[in-house]
């Protein structure tokens, strides 16, 4: 019996091995979507590498939200803009270094193992980091108002549960709609 769990154990392990981000490289293609290439790079910037496998089918979606809004010429130049000027006072919003307590701590993990892992800067990763996820959503969010026909800020807090849930189908859809577009490579 012992020898029967401790090869189960060691199976788990082996599979738990085998589905790790940490067997591809940066430059390998996670997924592509529509013929534009995600790759284990892009992923792993944005998340943390135990993170990256789960939300892949997230970045797809996001790809092909931001490809729609760009087929349909939404303008989200203002976004961009704003998204421009504001990226160098993001850091302002992080605890400093200074601080030593449980809240500045947790606040600056992600940033700050991020940009060892990358060997940046953690300010120049969070400066990244927010410009490139404020990028996608500026382009997700023109899209989905302009298919939904409602602005977020319209969305009273009683509607946000069914408003979100409108946003997850229509998401689903054009995942459904664009399937045989779609390959990923890691799983």
């Amino acid at each position: 019996m012992k020898r029967l769990v401790g090869f189960m154990f060691i199976c788990l392990i082996i599979l738990a091995g085998c589905n790790s981000i940490s067997n591809y490289d940066d430059e390998d293609v996670a997924a592509i979507v529509r013929g534009e290439e995600i790759t284990v790079g892009e992923m792993r910037f944005l998340y943390p590498d135990d993170k990256v496998l789960e939300n892949l089918d997230g970045m797809i979606k996001a790809r092909l939200a931001v490809q729609e809004a760009k087929r349909l010429n939404l303008d989200v130049s203002e976004k961009l803009q704003e998204i421009q000027e504001t990226k160098s006072s993001v850091v302002e919003h992080y605890p400093s270094k200074d601080d030593d307590s449980e809240m500045a701590k947790e606040m600056r993990q992600f940033p700050d193992s991020q940009a060892k892992k990358l060997n940046m800067d953690p300010d120049e990763y969070i400066v990244k980091h927010y410009e490139i996820m404020s990028e996608i959503s500026a382009y997700m969010i023109a899209y989905i108002e302009e298919k939904l026909g409602q602005p977020f800020e319209s969305v009273e807090v009683d509607e946000a549960e069914e408003f979100d849930k409108k946003i997850n189908q229509l998401l689903d859809t054009l995942v459904e709609d664009h399937k045989d577009e779609i390959e990923k490579f890691i799983k």
